[in-house]
């Protein structure tokens, strides 16, 4: 009996030690510092480029890049032969996206979207909202062809967000909301 209880006692603190041995290298493990990699928010050149990039890669076949410049992106379409419009989105004057929570993704700010056809004075026009990705319920127009890559999409959506907060209008000194 007395050999039992020995054993017993040997092997409790055995186990407890062994206890107190992995405590303290699950505490050593922890307290090593993190390689995580913290990258700062993009500028909003760098956004505007990137968004830039992807709307050319994904222009619809009707229309033909023409060029980009300071968040200006140019792009035409031939009416016929003699004739053309041109487009332009200016990416400095986004300062609204829709609901997060809709499927109908657009973007919107005043005189975001022009178009100059000379043949065609009723397709000129400034407007206010462009059509991203999604079933376009509003029917805004529509560029670029998104929807196919959701990943993308919802890459641009980060996008056009950041985008937002560097375009959104500062309150004054003076102005209390």
């Amino acid at each position: 009996m007395k050999k039992n209880l020995k054993l017993a006692v040997v092997l409790i603190i055995t186990l407890a030690s062994m206890n107190v041995n992995a405590q303290k290298k699950a505490a050593v493990k922890t307290s090593k510092p993190t390689t995580e990699n913290k990258t700062a928010k993009p500028t909003k050149q760098e956004t505007m480029d990137w968004i830039a990039g992807k709307m050319k890669e994904n222009l619809l076949e009707r229309y033909k890049f023409s060029s980009y410049n300071n968040g200006v992106f140019t792009f035409t379409t031939a009416l016929n032969e003699n004739s053309t419009c041109t487009s332009s989105i200016d990416l400095n004057k986004v300062t609204g996206i829709s609901n997060e929570y809709s499927n109908d993704f657009y973007v919107a700010g005043k005189a975001l979207q022009s178009t100059s056809c000379p043949d065609r004075r009723d397709w000129s026009g400034v407007y206010e909202n462009i059509s991203i990705s999604g079933p376009n319920y509003n029917e805004y127009h529509i560029f670029f062809n998104f929807t196919p890559d959701q990943a993308l999409v919802e890459r641009l959506k980060k996008a056009f967000t950041t985008l937002v907060e560097y375009n959104s209008t500062r309150k004054g000194a003076d102005e209390k909301f």
